[in-house]
This record gives structure tokens, sequence and C-alpha cells, in this order.
């Protein structure tokens, strides 16, 4: 006999629902993800520095993995810095010299090789080898080469170089773009693989912003309206903070050098004045200067491009208004002044720099780098002979 009143199940409480309401939703990110670490076979997710460099737990150089008295170039910089290894205790005999700057110190290192070896025969027998460790990285302004000398410093190098002047405008963009305070979430996010499939393509998108805008600044001289770069436009009181926290970051690095009895050379740095980087509107007042240059009124033509590049913004090259910071910086500390600047500006035909001495609007070509290296050679020798 069938009961007509069978019993009934019991409602489910709060936390079944919640499971089965939430089942299907993490049935499917586990598809996704499943397939997301599939497509990193064939496409390996793009190498990501979180925070920029611009954090203080930032590591350029970390051990190496079962070697851990070696230390190499953190996995997360290799976009940014060369790729390097040195002992961290640094070798009896080993004079170590360590490079701070921007992407003008990393396309060093044919120049550094030719450093290493002068050094090398005009230093003996006081050292048996001279080592260069390059911490140059792309776009990289004072206030990250004051978080990197922290770290360096504790490789006990004989001898520290700054060259850097270029990126004091572009750096804030950078800084713009880390967005710090979303860092923790993003490092935790990215143990998945959807999550960095999904962040490649919006990282994929702003690299190819970024190149365009790139691209078009080089047209800028010609072209002055064709950037759609960065064009946030400071005002004078805010370019004097900039320059403020310029000098102030090239002290700081200098008193702890000195603090731990490192000595220090630093460097002006040349910009190209022939064809600079000044898209939209400071485009335009550059074309004075363009004009005199082609009517071969080269001292005329010099005095107009310092000027509209000095007020230019922003910037993406260094201007009188950074060599001026860094000779004073250099007197005020009492360090030696490797004057760049001025060499370049000398072996120039009109003594414009960037008739023949640059590749863009900011690097030096290799017979600009060459002078670069020889300069900074003359005062290291001058200091390591006194």
């Amino acid at each position: 006999m069938v009961d007509a009143n069978p019993p009934q199940r019991p409602p489910m409480g709060w936390k079944q629902s919640l499971v089965y309401a939430l089942l299907p939703v993490i049935l499917a990110f586990a598809v996704l993800e499943a397939a997301a670490r599939i497509v990193e076979i064939w496409r390996p997710p793009i190498t990501v520095d979180l925070g920029q460099g611009f954090g203080p737990e930032s590591r350029l150089f970390v051990p190496k993995q079962g070697h851990p008295a070696t230390m190499v170039t953190h996995p997360d910089k290799t976009l940014a810095f060369r790729n390097q290894a040195f002992e961290r205790r640094k070798p009896q005999g080993t004079m170590r010299v360590v490079a701070l700057g921007g992407s003008s110190v990393n396309y060093l290192d044919y120049e550094f090789s030719v450093l290493k070896e002068r050094l090398e025969a005009a230093l003996a027998p006081r050292f048996t080898n001279v080592e260069i460790i390059n911490c140059g990285g792309l776009s990289y302004g004072s206030h990250r080469l004051v978080i990197l000398a922290a770290e360096v410093i504790a490789y006990e190098p004989d001898l520290v170089l700054i060259y850097s002047g270029h990126n004091e405008f572009e750096e804030i963009q950078q800084l713009e773009l880390a967005d710090l305070r979303a860092v923790p979430i993003q490092r935790a996010l990215s143990h998945s693989a959807l999550f960095r499939f999904i962040r490649d393509q919006f990282a994929d998108r702003r690299i190819a912003e970024l190149e365009e805008d790139r691209d078009q600044r080089n047209l800028a001289t010609s072209v002055p309206d064709a950037s759609k770069a960065w064009m946030y436009r400071f005002s004078e009181e805010e370019i004097t903070e900039r320059m403020t926290a310029f000098r102030t970051n090239l002290g700081r690095i200098i008193e702890l050098c000195r603090e731990h009895h490192v000595p220090v050379i630093i460097g002006t740095v040349p910009s190209n004045l022939i064809k600079p980087s000044l898209p939209g509107k400071d485009g335009h007042r550059y074309q004075e200067a363009e004009d005199l240059f082609g009517r071969g009124e080269f001292e005329r033509g010099l005095a107009i491009a310092r000027e509209v590049l000095r007020t230019s913004s922003p910037r993406h090259q260094s201007s009188d208004e950074e060599n001026a910071v860094i000779r004073a910086v250099a007197s005020e500390y009492g360090v030696p002044l490797a004057d760049v600047e001025a060499a370049v500006v000398e072996a120039e035909p009109h003594h414009v720099p960037g008739e023949t001495l640059f590749s863009d609007h900011c690097h030096l070509n290799p017979a600009g780098n060459e002078i670069l290296r020889r300069v900074y050679e003359a005062e290291i020798l001058r200091l390591f002979r006194e």
C-alpha cells in the first residue's frame, strides 16, 4: 500500500543554498582556469614587475636558485635591466663598480667592457679584476634609483657611477601606471592563469599604445601635433618641484654612499637639441630653432632650443635645468663631476648636441657613448690614483 503522504525533505539551510548557487560559477571558473593554463603552454605569460620598482621591497638582484652565494637579476626585472650574475661577497682583489641610471646606462654594456679592460690595466696591481654591475633601468629616474642604491650598497661596491636626468618626468607617468595600492591584490591574483591571461590582454593593448606614443614623439619636430603621449602640462611650480625632488634624490644616493665610505662620480647628461622630443605646443615653439639651424645660424638656434627644452612640459629628455641640478649637487657634496654634456658639445661640428652623436632624442650613438666612457674613465683614474 502506497503512503499518500511521503515524508518531505527538510528545507536546505543557507549554507547548502549558497554552495548550490555558487557551484556553476566554480565549475565555470575551473574550466576557464584549465583552458588558460593550456594556452600558457604555447603563449607564456608576460613578465610583470608588480609595482614597477617603486615599492621599498623591490629587489633588482636575488640569490641564484641552488647557488645562494651568487646574485642574479630578478626574473621580474629582466624587461628593464640587463641579465647579470655576480658573487654576493666581492672576490678579493676585485674593484666592483656599480653604474646607476636609466636606459642610457642600460645600453652601455660594450663601453663597460672596454672600461673594465682599461681600468684593469691602469690600476694593476692594486686590483686584479674590475667588475662593473650595470644598474641602468629602462625609464628609471632618480626616485627609483634611490631604492636601487639602498640595495646595491650592500654588495660592497668600490665606486658608484650616477648618470641620470632624462626620466624625471617620464617616471611620474610610470608611477601613475604602477598603482602601488593594488600591488598586494595583483600579486595574489597572479597565481591564477585566467587572471594572467586577462591581464596580458590589457597589457598588450597598453604596450601598443605606448609604442604608438613613442613613434609619434619621434615625429614631433616635423608633426608637432601628432603625439598622443601623456600630455599633462606641468605648471612652473610643479616643474620646480620636480627639479627639487631630483636634487633631493641625488643627494640621498650620495649621502647613502658616503655613509658606507663608497666614492661617487656623477655625470651631466647631454640631450639631442637638433631633433628633440617636443610634441604639441612645445614642438611649435621649437620650430624657430629648427629654422635657424637650417640657415646655419647654430649659435642663435642653440640658445632658443635650450630655452624651449628647459621650459617644456612634460619633457622626455634632460635639459639645462636637470644639468644645473647635477652640477649643483656635485659642488655641494664635493664629488667628482664627469661633464659628459660639455664633452659632447665640444665634439659636435657646430657645438650643437644632436648633430652627429645621438641615435634619438636622448640616447647617444656608439661614438657618443665612447665619449661618455672616456669622460667617466678620466674621473675614475683621477680618483683612484690620488
